[in-house]
């Protein structure tokens, strides 16, 4: 009997370890890649013809475009290394690869673990070296290629057919694709990438990336693993055509790319259970949206390429004639018709002189969206059935999980609806988890909410609430201050980087100096997010006026108390702070100022004698 237990007992032994050393055999691995070129050959008819041509009347011929050198790979040189952490607690690199790349590269090892590897590939001793990030020992081989493209700066570094990045099996997601479904649409140089935007533990915005990937016989295939759910876009394109989708990767989760109707501007999954299948595959799936994607990218592409031919010229002066008759029988409202005056918000006191009631605002949105071209219209009854199904998960789902994913792809239009919403969710989760997740979010559109609510009680006969902000030269100027010095002042909310901004100064700047000295004075707000970008704009547009810098982009709190929701904004204000003019730009701001200060001579336009008008005509 004793024997029998020994046997037993060492044959369970013998199981184990032999379970134990199948679970620790090493993992092969192969690392390849190429060099390709995509440089158009140069014939040798046309090299025989530039050698041979003697043609004195080809000198003076424009030269035809310099043909592009393909990459010269005499001092390249590839290396493949992974972190590690070493005995005294640092962090150490260790080589696996160092060597000459001359076009081609293959490489076989085994690792006992999945390990996260840089290649890098320097072409020259003053380039920067092009850097891939990938696994090995995750069950895949390694390809990349280095293509060379006819365009320098356009030349790609990248993983072919697969990209894997994936450190725990367990928490593995997988999205796929066989494009063979949208034909040769997407055969040729096609790329495909997956993002997602999340934050730390600290609150800290990230950018995680997986891929890219070339597209290897119309298929790709991108692993990588998550520890939750987590939105994220994949985008797929080429020289010709582009596309993305949302996808939710989630632990286990297996994502399939496919087409949606007959376009390729916006993509289709397919998956099996989790919050994919609920909250994306729900809507793309309905027959509605599928119809309404095919609608109107149909109807933009008709309206970005026009038929030209006879018949359809006959067609459009046929609509033009209908639509003439039309107006005919249905006069279309006038300006006065289609705005609203403000004439709800009293005049502040002291401000009674200032013109109440001449500011108009647009009228509230309708449901008439005769004034939208049709792809458009299409396009939000597609967006709105998205968006009811993703209100009926967030308002019916016991998952909390669910319903925060639903709010990051936007279901509610109005900010009070998805701030009350976003409230609503913050209950359900705890203190640290909705400071990270949901507070900045709330905060957000709380800044949008009092920003509109602010411009909308902004108007003339209002005060210009009080500000205080550093110049050019670091010193504190109060807005007030400048009011008392001066008759008039425009407040000129702008940006370096805003065109609409920039091509108003040049009208901006005649009006100051030809009325200056009537005591007009221009206050310039930048809402630049950087001091070097709001003082490159000033010297860059030669400002004379006042200028002063909140730097704190859309939603800084004097941008806020301004309701600045666009730019240039402009306020035109009395010396006792009454708003007499707002959202006013250069030409309704020279009407006012000859209307109070006269003429200005700077500003006449001179006659032309018929002599020079008959120069001009011809």
């Amino acid at each position: 009997m004793k024997i029998v237990v020994k046997t037993v007992a060492i044959l369970c032994t013998l199981t184990v370890f032999v379970a134990y050393s199948q679970n620790e055999l090493p993992t092969p691995y192969k690392i390849s890649g190429e060099y390709i070129s995509m440089l158009p050959e140069v014939t040798e008819e046309v090299a025989e013809v530039d050698e041979t041509s003697t043609d004195e009347s080809e000198s003076d011929a424009p030269a035809e475009e310099e043909v592009d050198e393909p990459i010269d790979l005499s001092k390249a040189s590839l290396s493949i290394t992974y972190e590690t952490v070493s005995s005294d607690g640092g962090v150490e690199t260790i080589s696996l690869v160092d060597q000459p790349f001359n076009g081609t590269f293959k490489y076989e090892d085994e690792t006992m673990e999945p390990t996260e590897v840089t290649i890098s590939l320097t072409v020259s001793d003053d380039a920067d070296p092009l850097k891939i990030n990938t696994v090995i020992g995750s069950g895949h081989d390694i390809h990349f290629k280095l293509i060379d493209h006819p365009q320098p700066g356009n030349d790609q570094f990248i993983l072919v057919g697969t990209s894997s990045q994936v450190m725990d099996p367990e928490k593995m997601f997988k999205v796929s694709g066989d494009l063979s479904v949208f034909g040769d649409e997407f055969k040729t140089n096609t790329i495909v990438s997956l993002h997602a935007r999340t934050v730390d533990e600290n609150g800290e915005n990230q950018m995680l990336r997986w891929g890219p990937v070339l597209v290897k016989d119309n298929a790709f295939h991108i692993e990588g693993d998550v520890s939750e759910p987590l939105l994220a876009t994949l985008s797929m394109s080429n020289s010709d055509s582009s596309g993305s989708t949302q996808v939710i990767l989630e632990p286990l989760a297996e994502i399939g790319i496919t087409k949606l109707g007959n376009q390729t501007r916006e993509f289709s999954t397919t998956s099996g259970d989790g919050y994919h299948a609920q909250l994306i595959t729900s809507w793309q799936h309905k027959e509605e949206y599928v119809a309404l994607v095919d609608a109107w990218t149909t109807a933009y592409w008709l309206e970005m390429n026009p038929p030209k031919s006879e018949e359809s010229e006959d067609e459009a002066e046929n609509v033009e004639a209908e639509n003439v008759a039309d107006e005919s029988e249905e006069p279309v409202e006038n300006e006065e018709d289609s705005t609203e005056a403000v004439a709800s918000v009293e005049p502040a006191e002291g401000c009674e002189d200032a013109e109440v009631g001449k500011y108009v605002e647009p009228m509230p949105a309708t449901d008439d969206d005769s004034g939208f071209p049709d792809w458009y219209n299409l396009r939000m009854q597609s967006i709105e059935v998205r968006s009811a199904t993703l209100r009926k998960v967030f308002e019916e789902s016991e998952d909390r999980t669910a319903q925060h994913l639903a709010m990051k792809l936007r279901p509610y239009d109005e900010d009070a609806d998805a701030l009350a919403a976003w409230k609503n969710l913050s209950q359900k989760f705890d203190a640290d988890y909705v400071a990270v997740h949901m507070t900045p979010q709330i905060e957000l559109i709380e800044k949008r909410v009092s920003l509109a609510e602010n411009d909308a009680i902004l108007v003339p006969g209002q005060k210009a609430p009080e500000f205080t902000l550093l110049n050019l030269d670091g010193d504190e100027v109060s807005l007030y201050k400048v009011l008392g010095e001066n008759d008039m002042v425009l407040i000129d909310f702008w940006a370096s980087w805003c065109g609409p901004c920039i091509a108003d100064f040049p009208e901006l700047k005649k009006l100051y100096a030809a009325y200056n000295d009537d005591s007009f004075e221009i206050v310039g707000v930048s809402i630049d997010s950087t001091e070097e970008a709001w003082i490159g704009g000033v010297e860059d547009s030669s400002l004379p006026w006042i200028q002063l810098g909140e730097l704190e982009g859309w939603y800084g709190p004097i941008g806020i108390q301004y309701g600045v929701g666009w730019i240039p904004k402009g306020y035109l204000v009395d010396s006792q702070g009454c708003v007499y003019e707002k959202d006013i730009r250069p030409a309704e701001l020279k009407e006012f100022l000859v209307d109070r200060y006269g003429m200005d001579e700077s500003l006449e336009e001179p006659e032309l004698d018929i002599e020079d008008s008959q120069e001009v005509s011809s």
